[in-house]
């Protein structure tokens, strides 16, 4: 049963109200009552708050509640019989034949009257007000009654107001009556959404009980990202009552689960699948799959599934470890992508970061394995924990055992080694294919979860997430004999290979941009780039990728001449930078762009003749002058 308020606007029919309602099983009357229409909306409201689920009222007061609380309201109309009455009765007291009879009210208290005039040979005007309208309803009804009485109406048909200004203006009127007919036609609605309300709170009540005695965590929000339903465990997991959770943006208690997910379920209508968040210092696996109904997305559920607890180190190890450079700076958000490829790269590691298996990471020299990994590490649940890079490379083999497992025999209270300082944290191993062969087998036990520190035949359990980096083929080095083939398997659980600066063009400039501002800061000097210098500096293969970038960057800021910066002088810092050796000497030259070499070249042949090479190379002389200048051939053939 549904508690139900009857709010009249007429002392009269509250008796007759209290009579006929006890004939509507479903309706539980909390009140039956008169109210004023200026007190209307605080009587609602007080009911509301009251437990009431259904509010039965009548025309002004109907429109009036509904804009007050979010119960359901049923209004009580006058139905057709009754207003064919007053309609007859008018016809008798006027005596005229096909009257034209004003109907004055609001739009919530009336029938279809679309028939009435062939019905009882009359001519009805409806003259109404909106129910929704907040503007002074009195001086409107009287308004609507005088425009009615000009507009040639013989009769009126209204409420009180509209009945007292019609008896003024001398014009025959009937007031409006509401009897047992509208009442119970009133009732029986209310009956119907009452029933309605009863099954949906046996419904909800049978899904309350199914969901509080899951062990998953679940959270329904509607299509605007609002929480409209949880369950015990997602209460527990956050530790929040359920008034701090429900009618609450999922984004403003989940910051954790980033605008990604939500879009996905709310806007694509898409799933998001295991993805790993750290909610109140725990790892949970959260799965979002969106509620299509006719193929409109209506909201989406959200489960939450409670993981293992992360485990942060002393804030005294950190501190040491941070002194010791040991610190992953960057982060996806720093990085400037603009390249579709890389785009969907950078999204699928965000994916990747948050599970603790092995990465491994391969590229080209200089194409930011070590942004990537740190970028890794602080998107992944671990990120306030150790980050430490070792590059394999750097040491002998005796000396890479020692830093990564220690010397038992001067062992303190602090780590044995870099392995066992990242425990709960990341391990990042460069040029991994470098390792030497007798410090393979411990990387991968330490794969494993077991450490075995030098001196010692007894392992410990060890927690440490690795990722490795290569410019090798390490199946290549497999196939060699020079790398364990179990542990290139366990390090190649998850894989991102990435590409070359070349191959991805629309990075180079962000990249400029990035380098250019960190040296200018640095060393408080500024530059700008022309459009050509920017051009070229895009089309250029950069073959040592960011590492000669940044490089090129640093060195034009240092060694700029004026604050704006062109091509030529760009041109003349990447070939300074980028030497190689003649064959089968030990000569250092400079790589010469192949369009200076041929201008040079064509100059020489014809004696510095502009107008013979232009017209050899088919341009005219001004165009091979901007050409020499761009390329940087000077007066002497000499570029």
């Amino acid at each position: 049963m549904a508690k139900t308020a009857v709010l009249l606007p007429r002392q009269e029919m509250q008796a007759i109200s209290e009579e006929l309602i006890g004939s509507y099983h479903y309706l539980d009357p909390m009140c039956i009552e008169y109210v004023q229409t200026q007190n209307v909306c605080i009587r609602a409201k007080e009911l509301e708050e009251q437990g009431c689920e259904l509010i039965v009222a009548r025309g002004l007061h109907a429109a009036l509640i509904k804009q007050s609380v979010k119960v359901p309201v049923v209004g009580i109309l006058v139905t057709a019989q009754e207003l064919g009455l007053l309609i007859r009765q008018l016809v008798r007291e006027t005596g005229l034949m096909h009257p034209k009879i004003g109907l004055i009210g609001f739009e919530n208290m009336f029938t279809d009257t679309s028939r009435f005039d062939e019905l009882f040979d009359v001519e009805m005007v409806r003259y109404l007000i909106p129910a929704s309208s907040t503007s002074d309803t009195a001086q409107m009804l009287s308004n609507l009654t005088d425009r009615a009485v000009l507009e040639g109406c013989q009769a009126i048909i209204g409420g009180d107001i509209a009945s007292a200004r019609a008896d003024e203006l001398g014009v025959p009127h009937s007031l409006l009556s509401f009897g047992l007919e509208s009442l119970r036609t009133a009732f029986s609605t209310a009956q119907r959404v009452a029933y309605a309300i009863d099954l949906e709170k046996r419904n909800s009540a049978e899904m309350n009980t199914m969901l509080d005695f899951t062990f998953s965590g679940i959270l329904q929000v509607d299509a605007q990202g609002i929480i409209r339903r949880s369950n015990r465990v997602v209460y527990n997991l956050l530790n929040l009552l359920p008034a701090q959770l429900l009618d609450r943006p999922v984004e403003a208690v989940l910051p954790q689960l980033g605008g990604e997910v939500l879009r996905r379920a709310l806007e694509e209508g898409k799933e998001s699948y295991a993805l790993l968040v750290p909610i109140e210092n725990r790892a949970v696996m959260v799965n979002a799959a969106p509620i299509l109904i006719e193929d409109q997305i209506r909201g989406a559920i959200l489960t939450f599934q409670e993981g293992q607890r992360i485990t942060e180190i002393s804030s005294e190890l950190r501190r040491e470890l941070y002194q010791r450079g040991f610190v992953a700076r960057y982060r996806f958000d720093h990085l400037p992508v603009e390249d579709p490829q890389m785009k969907k790269l950078v999204s699928r590691a965000r994916q990747l970061a948050r599970f603790s298996a092995p990465i491994l990471i391969s590229g080209e020299p200089g194409t930011w394995a070590t942004m990537m990994a740190q970028c890794l590490h602080n998107e992944s649940l671990s990120c306030a924990n150790t980050f430490i890079n070792v590059d394999c490379a750097a040491y002998n083999a005796e000396a890479l055992d020692t830093m990564l497992f220690g010397n038992y025999y001067t062992r303190t209270d602090s780590p044995a080694g870099l392995a066992e300082a990242a425990q709960n944290g990341t391990l990042f191993l460069t040029h991994i294919d470098t390792l030497p062969p007798e410090i393979q087998f411990k990387v991968f036990q330490l794969l494993r979860g077991r450490l075995l520190r030098n001196g010692t035949n007894r392992p410990i359990t060890s927690e440490v997430r690795i990722i490795a980096s290569t410019h090798a083929n390490l199946m290549a080095c497999v196939e060699q004999g020079t790398f364990r083939s179990d542990l290139y398997y366990a390090l190649n659980v998850l894989s991102i290979a990435l590409p070359p600066l070349r191959q991805r063009r629309d990075d180079i400039l962000p990249w400029v941009d990035y380098y250019l501002k960190e040296a200018q800061e640095k060393y408080k000097r500024y530059v700008t780039l022309t459009q050509g210098a920017r051009e070229y500096l895009r089309n250029y293969d950069w073959p040592g990728n960011l590492d000669q970038l940044r490089n090129v960057c640093e060195r034009t800021v240092l060694t700029a001449e004026r604050h704006r910066i062109d091509e030529v002088f760009l041109r003349r810092q990447v070939e300074q930078l980028a030497p190689h050796m003649e064959p089968a000497t030990q000569q250092v030259v400079l790589v010469k762009d192949p369009k200076a070499v041929q201008l040079a070249e064509l100059l020489q042949r014809h004696g510095g003749n502009r107008q013979k090479v232009a017209d050899e190379l088919g341009i005219s002389k001004t165009t091979l002058w901007r050409y020499m200048k761009k390329y940087g051939v000077g007066q002497d053939f000499s570029y």
